[in-house]
């Protein structure tokens, strides 16, 4: 018998490498762009936001309805979506949503008028709303059930970078075009992203018949649980005030209160998308460690996100301190409000995880759009100096807002999340 091993194993396994790269270049990476393609839609404003109010005199709270008409659009097409996704696959459902998204950003960059832009930031808000879902049914499609945690940490980072890029990045490219050049150029790489996923995604044969009428049934039964709503209030109020500062307000606050010019303000901006992309992964890792120790998520949620109303404190009252750090710090912490996603999911049989997922973010998004507008509406309340509101303005706006967050923590102590699980998995 010769001694010489077999390499039928060794072709297994390098064709097995070969098929997952396959499937990473094939299916991961196009919906991937596309999720970065709607953080960068997301916070763009941010950034921009000094030209809009100028070129056409929109005062804090058109701006604030303007940019949360992305949020609003977002949730509405979170049910629908759900369902395209399960009958359709999510190339058939992501292609065409891109390209309402691009026909979207092609009406944003030649509207006059405040109903104009509301209505396209509305199309482009749609037009994205199922970037994450389509690129998350997509991995558990094609992937392994083992490979999902980590595809779903590199989608949510390549998001990250979406919003990185809508900071200097964008300021940069404000130097050399404007607005409304910027966002021809956006929606051009909207619909390339649209072209690409349609071109080299192929089909894959599971689908599940799932009906509206059914998921609806199942929604309806959701909002009427009292655990549903228990485990979704203690952070929806902070999950939405991180997502309405971070993708508008928090570019004013750094002009107006810590008065720093548009270079150094997108410069602060991109510092605080690294750290909310340091702070995605470092709070799932802890997650995962303290999990072999019996600590619950929830209290890694609940302490991270006691850190962020902390630095919401900082803002309102604090003088002296670095606005970096702030800005930093919030978007680190800020983080923790989207762990809520994974513990509300982790409530409910498997087969309701992915209604409970779009159930529940139908509900942040809906009140990051009431929490951005409204921001907007406090604030224009002072009169603005030479487009800068006033430091009290910012004071009594953020405060409020915080104020609101302060029964969701109060809850949060309800659940106990000091006590630790019975029995922890082996370390």
């Amino acid at each position: 018998m010769s001694n010489t091993p077999s390499v039928e194993p060794v072709q297994a396994a390098v064709g097995e490498r070969s098929s997952l790269n396959l499937i990473l270049a094939r299916v991961l990476l196009p919906f991937a762009l596309a999720h970065f393609v709607s953080y960068f839609f997301r916070t763009v404003n941010a950034v921009v936001y000094p030209d809009l109010a100028h070129d056409l005199g929109l005062a804090a709270d058109s701006i604030g309805l303007l940019t949360g008409a992305y949020f609003f659009a977002f949730a509405a097409a979170q049910l629908p979506v759900g369902v395209a996704l399960d009958r359709f696959g999510p190339r058939k459902v992501q292609v065409p949503m891109l390209m309402i998204a691009t026909v979207g950003a092609a009406l944003f960059s030649y509207a006059h008028s405040l109903t104009e832009l509301i209505i396209a930031r509305g199309l482009i808000g749609f037009g994205v709303a199922g970037s994450l879902m389509a690129a998350i049914k997509a991995s558990s499609l094609w992937l392994p059930q083992e490979r999902l945690p980590l595809s779903t940490a590199v989608l949510l980072s390549v998001g990250g970078m979406g919003a990185m890029a809508s900071t200097a990045p964008m300021h940069a490219i404000l130097q050399h075009t404007d607005w409304r050049g910027a966002f021809i150029g956006l929606g051009v790489c909207t619909l390339a992203v649209s072209l690409l996923i349609l071109a080299v995604v192929p089909e894959h044969p599971k689908k599940q018949e799932t009906r509206f009428l059914e998921m609806a049934a199942a929604v309806k039964q959701l909002y009427s649980s009292w655990s549903f709503w228990r485990l979704g209030l203690y952070s929806i109020f902070a999950h939405a005030t991180y997502m309405a500062v971070q993708g508008l307000w928090m570019g004013p606050w750094l002009r107006d209160v810590a008065h720093l010019e548009r270079t150094a303000v997108a410069n602060v901006l991109l510092a605080g998308t690294v750290a909310m992309v340091a702070g995605s992964l470092a709070f799932g890792w802890i997650t995962d460690y303290l999990r072999k120790f019996g600590v619950k998520p929830i209290l890694v949620c609940g302490v991270g996100i006691w850190a962020f109303a902390l630095f919401q404190f900082l803002m309102i009252y604090a003088s002296g301190i670095d606005p970096f750090v702030v800005a930093v710090g919030f978007s680190f912490f800020g983080t923790a409000t989207t762990m809520n996603y994974a513990i509300v999911a982790q409530s409910v049989p498997v087969h309701l995880t992915g209604r409970v997922s779009t159930a529940f973010n139908l509900l942040v998004f809906l009140l990051a759009f009431v929490v951005q507008w409204g921001m907007g509406s406090i604030l224009n309340h002072w009169m603005p100096d030479n487009g800068a509101y006033p430091k009290v303005a910012y004071q009594y706006t953020l405060g409020i807002i915080l104020a609101l967050q302060i029964p969701g923590l109060l809850l949060w102590l309800t659940f106990k999340p000091w006590v630790r699980n019975e029995t922890a998995p082996a370390a």
